[in-house]
């Protein structure tokens, strides 16, 4: 059975451990620490006890940003990236969240992909801004 529900610093070991499996963001440590701060929620994606995939945002204000979200790659195009974007979105909804922010890069065809079915808008571009080189795209989507 399929089920998402809020995560924390409890969760920072297998958060990691997804993450190594799939874009190598941040590291243990990094997890502790993100998944601490007051105005951080991190939604995970369960199969049993076995987390699949997970959201971070970062609300401030009537603002949201999400700072990571990554399926375990075993359970890509599955939906579940869909259920968690839903998620974040209703929660937005409840906290009179207006406008959700994102950066992803220009390289990561699927993510763009993922984010226009969401109707993220692309708002900014950084130059260069990943160590490979390429561009990140800022993108935005209104909260209604």
């Amino acid at each position: 059975m399929i089920k998402t529900k809020e995560i924390n610093s409890i969760n920072s070991r297998s958060c990691y451990e997804l993450d190594l499996k799939s874009i190598k963001h941040w590291n243990q440590n990094q997890w502790e620490n993100e998944l601490e701060k007051d105005y951080v929620t991190a939604i995970g994606i369960f199969s049993n006890n076995t987390i699949l995939g997970v959201c971070v945002f970062h609300k401030i204000h009537d603002e949201a940003e999400i700072r990571y979200l990554s399926v375990h790659p075993s359970y890509k195009r599955r939906g579940l990236g869909k259920k968690l974007i839903y998620k974040i979105l209703q929660e937005c909804k409840n906290e009179n969240i207006k406008r959700i922010f994102l950066e992803v890069s220009l390289k990561n065809k699927q993510a763009l992909k993922f984010y226009d079915y969401f109707g993220f808008e692309t708002i900014s571009i950084r130059k260069k801004y990943y160590k490979d080189g390429s561009d990140a795209l800022l993108k935005e989507k209104n909260v209604k």
